[in-house]
């Protein structure tokens, strides 16, 4: 017999429970327990120990105020849909694992259930990690570390989806506008663009990465300076088990462009033809 993991879904509105059980009624691994009440949400974490807890209240901070409150070292991970009139941004603890997505686009399509199938899949990567490998650095631990890497390199991607869909919908307008309205248009896009591909986000990766694989980046470069600092980025998604779906996403890149960038690899680090890339990065400066 199969045993189903849980998830712990909390809402004050009706409605809002009604519309997130439907859109995940296609994950059968899972068993949904529901909520309506904070002190409920905060008696079922205790008993059952959910894989995630899922949040959609009308102030979501103080749910999160009152599971901290019965325990200082409480771990659950867990994800806030915000509605569009929600501004308060959440104070979150430093080692409290908390993704956000926008409740209307995450019931849109099938948003909700990729980004709950992606922040379980990553949560279970950085405990494995963790389980083998204890990693002090700037009074943080090797999990709180791989916390911080999931947390943004999940919310990076969700940045660069909303990002993408905004830029197609702003090119579905440009037809039927004048010539002035077109020119602002234009620009929106080209910030979209420089946004997407901004310095920043890589160096916020690069700190966290390397809190969690120290030397890792370094030895590489030194070992093969020919590489570029996209060929570095891609290390670093294979150095954390990334499939080839979520370096896609993460890139903005299509499989056939992962498929030859990875040969490409292999070719410049002169690796032999039986050698795979992906476990030759994980053992590398371990």
């Amino acid at each position: 017999m199969t045993t189903h993991e849980n998830i712990l879904i909390g809402s004050d509105t009706s409605a809002s429970l009604a519309a997130i059980l439907k859109s995940l009624q296609t994950m059968n691994q899972y068993s949904f327990i529901t909520a309506t009440r904070v002190s409920d949400i905060v008696q079922l974490s205790k008993s059952i120990q959910p894989a995630l807890i899922i949040l959609s209240f009308r102030d979501n901070q103080n749910v999160i105020n009152s599971l901290l409150s019965y325990s200082r070292d409480f771990s659950i991970p867990m994800l806030c849909l915000r509605t569009r009139n929600q501004h308060r941004e959440l104070q979150i603890r430093d080692n409290l694992v908390v993704f956000t997505q926008s409740f209307e686009y995450g019931m849109q399509s099938n948003n909700l259930v990729t980004n709950i199938l992606g922040i379980l899949k990553l949560i279970k990567k950085t405990e494995r990690v963790s389980s083998s490998k204890t990693v002090l650095s700037k009074g943080k631990s090797s999990i709180d570390q791989n916390k911080d890497l999931t947390r943004y390199t999940l919310e990076l991607d969700q940045k660069k989806a909303v990002l993408d869909k905004i830029k197609e919908r702003i090119k579905q307008l440009y037809a039927d506008v004048d010539a002035s309205t077109k020119t602002q248009l234009m620009a929106i896009v080209n910030t979209i663009k420089m946004t997407r591909n901004d310095r920043k986000h890589w160096d916020d990766f690069k700190h966290y990465f390397e809190n969690v694989n120290p030397e890792f980046l370094k030895k590489l470069s030194a070992k093969f300076p020919c590489l570029t600092a996209k060929d570095l980025k891609y290390c670093c998604y294979l150095k954390m088990n990334m499939s080839n779906e979520d370096i896609r996403l993460i890139l903005g890149i299509n499989q056939e462009s992962v498929r030859t960038h990875k040969y490409r690899l292999k070719k410049k680090m002169v690796l032999e033809k039986h050698q795979d890339l992906r476990n030759y990065l994980q053992a590398f400066a371990s």
